[in-house]
């Protein structure tokens, strides 16, 4: 079983020669960095030149390139007795790669780029820096960069292609994939996640363009309604889609007027994604039944009807744990999320019911945890706002019985794999709940 190990470090070696770097799909999985210890420097102590370790290390990163390369070649004819001592150096050489230099250089790669803005390899670390960080602009702007200058490696293709979705340019994004994607090296965690998406959501933006052009163009009075969430991080100004979701409207507004929201965190942020809030259980002292709160009722889906909103970078949506079973929790994207459209096939997903007009840095910003300290409705239609609701049978039993116990040991079924990627109102058991912690993590 030594190929395929060789098969997928090769991946490894290929990036590294390219003048890319792995860490930026790789670096979750990889074992933490023991915490060391150490006194504070004395105060004699001289400034580490960020560009000379820089050159260290990226001179190491090359040495190991060409360490990996040769390994693999003498892998290939080398007796079976000597193939587990040329795998132990090969993955050593990996290691060593993914777990110090890679870390190291992202450490020291902004200051880096600051010094030399022409420093193409430093760039490369700052974009993928900034996709894990949310901030797509950022990385948009690096990746055109090194694309200007010719700088067209798997990595940029494929960061540079997610950032652009992320940004809503559809069309360069779809380029930039397609290009990774000729070359083999498209990226099933970053640019192969998008591709598909990009290229569906050419024609879905255009429409989606033309309704918020008819909905600025509003009459007085027919003004879409507006809510704003103050959070520990800065303001989210948030636009209601009335006209599509008017009982999810409704209630969202009921709920914020009342003060529902204030004080609520948002217990579940999964970078890339979304942020999720509006579970009044997060006001308690006990994270066990975080995520499993509601307001005593439910209300129904609105998301299948022929005018039903997709999600966009920014969308506000319900949660839910099932067809109409939404109550208070609701979602803002990150970027665009296909696979929570409604489907009028299956009848299923989510519906989407606002829009972030001012304050998406700060959505991408949050952190689990972070509160919203008050919600303002501060623009509304002249009418009541009372929302159609079901009693929720959930809401009578005592607390205890539902699920939130947080059992370590539990292995992931094939449907919870499948829920960690959707936003829920409720855990539908006790390994639900654990799968989502394991996530946030």
């Amino acid at each position: 079983m030594l190929r395929p190990f060789f098969a997928q470090s090769l991946l490894v070696v290929c990036f590294v020669m390219l003048g890319s770097q792995m860490s930026w799909a790789l670096q979750e999985d990889a074992p933490a960095k023991p915490e060391t210890t150490s006194e504070a420097a004395p105060e004699t102590a001289e400034p580490v030149d960020s560009k000379a370790e820089w050159d260290k290390l990226s001179a190491r990163k090359m040495e190991i390139a060409v360490k990996l390369a040769e390994l693999r070649k003498t892998f290939e004819s080398a007796p079976v007795e000597q193939k587990r001592t040329i795998r132990d150096e090969y993955q050593g050489l990996v290691e060593e790669f993914l777990l110090q230099l890679s870390p190291q250089m992202s450490e020291l790669a902004a200051d880096v780029l600051k010094q030399e803005p022409e420093n193409q390899e430093a760039a490369e670390f700052v974009m993928q820096q900034a996709w894990r960080e949310s901030d797509y602009s950022k990385a948009v702007s690096l990746a055109d960069q090194l694309l200007a200058a010719g700088h067209e490696t798997d990595t940029v293709l494929n960061v540079g292609g997610a950032a652009h979705f992320a940004e809503q340019n559809f069309e360069k994004s779809a380029e930039l994939l397609t290009k990774a994607e000729k070359n083999n090296g498209l990226d099933p965690q970053t640019g192969g996640r998008y591709l598909d998406y990009a290229r569906e959501y050419v024609e879905l933006w255009k429409s989606e363009q033309e309704v918020r052009a008819k909905e600025a163009a509003a009459a007085e009075g027919e003004e879409l309604p507006r809510v704003e969430l103050t959070t520990n991080k800065g303001k989210i100004l948030i636009e209601l889609f009335e006209n599509e979701a008017p009982n999810t409207v409704a209630n969202y507004i009921s709920l914020v007027e009342s003060g529902f929201f204030n004080g609520i965190k948002f217990h579940r942020v999964i970078p890339n994604f979304m942020i999720q809030g509006g579970d009044p259980n997060t006001k308690n002292d006990n994270p066990e039944d975080d995520g499993l709160g509601g307001p005593g009722y439910t209300i129904k889906c609105e998301c299948f009807g022929e005018d039903a909103r997709m999600h966009f970078s920014g969308s506000l949506s319900m949660a839910h744990a099932g067809r109409d079973t939404g109550g208070s929790q609701f979602f803002i994207t990150h970027l665009p999320t296909a696979h929570l459209n409604p489907n009028n096939g299956t009848q299923s997903n989510h519906t989407v019911f606002g829009r972030v007009v001012e304050g998406l840095k700060i959505v991408r910003s949050i952190e689990k945890d972070d509160v919203i300290e008050t919600a303002t409705v501060v623009r509304k239609r002249d009418h009541e706002y009372k929302p159609v609701t079901t009693a929720d049978p959930e809401a009578e039993k005592p607390t205890e019985e539902k699920p939130a116990s947080k059992e370590s040991g539990t292995e992931k079924t094939d449907t919870e794999k499948k829920e960690e990627s959707e936003p829920e109102e409720k855990a539908e058991s006790t390994e639900d709940k654990k799968t989502e912690e394991k996530k946030e993590e």
